[in-house]
């Protein structure tokens, strides 16, 4: 018994020799993020709390005497009615001298929940043209969200795990979510919904935009349904069901959620509000996933007005609504008018963001794109390299973006004929996908798609069938069978089963592919010219003449309409055009279809292409019908060269070439030349 009264009497000396301590006073200055003082705020530190801050926002706190000057220390605000709705945007403090002060910045968590709500309805901004919303674009939008509500980049980095030092686990699922740890984040989400925590329609919001980002899209289409019953008149939430009805393609209820959004919307802010110009965007988006250009098109242009009228003419909402619209401008060939949007769209981010900013990197990638369509290749590859370059810096070697990029710059390439610089472009695309997004993503089916075509071209038609076959069935199973990416897909597919002599198979899916675009994209679209191109084609190599011309002549009027006189496409339709009417004997006809052709693609082409080498043979097969043989030599030699240029830079045949040999050797026959010295000629060219 005495022993334990000893020791009670110990601990009460010491507890009091502790009192008695020295200790040190700072003073605090307490301030939102606008810079207003916070009067009645107290802090605490070791168990000592502070006086209450005063007008100005000033209060002292004491420390222990051995605390050094330059110490950091973590602060906690005292919980009290008054400061229930803050929290401190970093909660460590710098010990300053007796004469300075350490300021305390806070934020209303009312306001905070707001930037993440900002931040989980930023793809409303998305640009047209791009495949993914990556972690960095999520980063980078809740960065520029922040800074619209007084947060700096580097107080966003504290404000998140100190708005999450709380017990409510909803504000812990939305710190989740805004750090992108969204399996943690959907599980104290989750938890905040059961226990039906306060303002628990806000953590179905956010539950239903965190399955989303992992893909679980019919999940978060339960989740927001959930929502909306208790709260259907939020547009946000709205058009987030929106979004994710379309990534399960249920095209109809996508429209009308995201119609339902709009009208709240225009309901609450008025008809000019930007947060209108967000859902005008979205509604968008999905009119340019199901092809319908006419529709799309006015509504981003009122996107763009209200945007420019409310928020100015430089600003980055404007530049990315001017970006859909060129997208949806190219789409619809009308790329006269997406050249200027684009160009602007560049001068906008670089002025706003830098030079070496992502969206610049995007917005040069989409114009190199729109160049590469208007045949300016050499103005397209300085652009797609330099956003391919500053892709790589920003997110890696093996970013999606970075493959993306590869992909094009490959792509343009490929139709430079500069085979052997596409080939590794195009399998590190190819790996860099398949990585990061898996082997069905429709992306890899793009990807794996100009693999293909290129191995064609290099005569790899082997290797070039299963990777048509897998575009194909990954492109149906994303999008359905009757989208005009499938067309794409069943045309190329059908080409190369042409040149394999599949000609039933090839014709079946080309008349499928032709049907699919004619529905898609109306029948006046320049993919309709390309499909009736290829079958007009595939009908001349069966003898089908008579079958074949009307849907020569139809392309061809087609791509006139669509590009002028003088554009590649229209040379192609008049070569198969000139080649029917010269398989079907009427010479007079067939002469200035196939010289207007040679002269079209002379200018427009470059001279070592193998659609060049196209004209010049069918040329010289038209001189060889007419007995005219000297004239006939020299345009089919040429075009042998073009073709073994080809494989000497390749290291593989072109699919045309020994046609064109044999033809060759028959027009030499033709001239009387011996068997030594048709060789030697050959030889010669080797």
């Amino acid at each position: 018994m005495k022993r334990h009264i000893l020791l009670g009497l110990a601990f009460l000396l010491l507890a009091a020799m502790l009192e008695a301590a020295p200790r040190k006073q700072i003073f605090l200055v307490a301030h939102d993020v606008d810079g207003k003082p916070l009067s009645g705020l107290r802090f605490m530190y070791e168990l000592v709390k502070s006086r209450p801050t005063n007008r100005a926002g000033a209060t002292e706190l004491d420390l222990p005497a051995d605390h050094r000057l330059g110490q950091q220390i973590k602060i906690s605000l005292v919980d009290s009615p008054r400061v229930e709705d803050w929290f401190l945007v970093d909660p460590m403090v710098n010990v300053p001298d007796g004469s300075d002060a350490a300021t305390v910045v806070l934020m209303r968590r009312s306001v905070f929940r707001q930037v993440g709500i900002e931040a989980r309805n930023a793809r409303a901004h998305k640009a047209l043209g791009e495949d993914e919303w990556t972690e960095e674009d999520r980063k980078r939008a809740l960065i520029e969200i922040a800074a619209r509500h007084g947060l700096t980049a580097k107080q966003l980095e504290t404000a998140i795990p100190s708005f999450a030092d709380t017990q409510g686990r909803k504000d812990k699922g939305i710190a989740a979510y805004l750090l992108g740890e969204y399996p943690k984040a959907e599980g104290l989400l989750r938890e905040a919904v059961d226990n039906q925590e306060k303002n628990f329609i806000e953590a179905l919001g956010y539950l239903g935009a965190t399955q989303y980002e992992q893909a679980k899209y019919g999940g978060a289409v339960e989740t927001l349904r959930k929502a909306l019953i208790l709260r259907e008149d939020d547009a946000d939430l709205q058009d987030l069901l929106g979004q994710s009805l379309l990534e399960l393609a249920e095209w109809s209820e996508a429209e009308k959620t995201t119609h339902r959004a709009l009208a709240i919307d225009e309901k609450s802010f008025g008809p000019d509000h930007p947060n209108v110009a967000d859902r005008l965007n979205s509604l968008a988006v999905i009119f340019w996933a199901t092809d319908r250009f006419d529709e799309a098109e006015p509504l981003l242009r009122r996107a763009i007005s209200i945007d420019e009228k409310s928020l100015g003419p430089d600003h980055s909402n404007v530049a990315v609504r001017l970006n859909n619209l060129a997208i949806l401008f190219q789409d619809t060939d009308r790329l006269d008018e997406a050249e200027p949007l684009l160009r602007r769209a560049i001068v906008i981010n670089e002025k706003n963001l830098g030079p070496d900013h992502p969206e610049v990197a995007t917005n040069l990638n989409n114009l190199g794109l729109l160049l590469r369509d208007t045949n300016r290749p050499a103005e397209a590859e300085p652009l797609l390299r330099r956003a391919l370059a500053m892709d790589e810096k920003s997110f890696g070697p093996d970013h999606p973006k970075v493959g993306n990029r590869l992909n094009n710059l490959a792509y343009l390439l490929y139709g430079m004929n500069r085979l052997a610089e596409t080939e590794p472009l195009m399998r590190r695309a190819v790996a860099i996908t398949e990585k990061i997004s898996g082997p069905d993503h429709p992306d890899v089916a793009t990807q794996i798609n100009n693999l293909a075509m290129l191995l064609k071209t290099t005569n790899r038609l082997t290797e070039a069938e299963p990777l048509m076959r897998r575009a194909l069935a990954i492109t149906e199973t994303s999008y359905g069978p009757d989208h005009s990416k499938v067309a794409i897909r069943l045309n190329n597919l059908a080409i190369l089963l042409k040149d394999t002599n599949r000609l039933i198979e090839a014709e079946r899916l080309l008349r499928r592919a032709l049907t699919i675009d004619e529905k898609s994209s109306g029948p006046d679209h320049p993919d309709v010219a390309n499909r009736l191109n290829n079958l007009a084609r595939l009908l001349y190599e069966t003898n089908r003449l008579d079958e074949a011309e009307p849907l020569g002549r139809r392309a061809l009027a087609i791509d006139e309409k669509s590009f002028g006189p003088d554009h590649p496409n229209v040379a192609r339709d008049l070569n198969t055009l000139g080649d029917l009417l010269l398989a079907a004997g009427r010479l007079d006809e067939a002469e200035p279809l196939l010289h207007r052709a040679l002269e079209i693609d002379e200018k427009s082409v470059e001279l070592d292409h193998p659609d060049f080498a196209r004209d010049l043979n069918s040329l010289a097969s038209l001189y060889q019908a007419t007995h005219r043989l000297t004239e006939a030599e020299p345009l089919r030699r040429r075009a042998l060269t073009i073709l073994l240029e080809i494989e000497r830079g390749s290291g593989y045949e072109h699919p045309k070439q020994a046609k064109v040999l044999a033809e060759y050797r028959s027009l030499l026959e033709e001239m009387g030349k011996s068997t030594s010295e048709i060789e030697a000629a050959i030889q010669a060219l080797k």
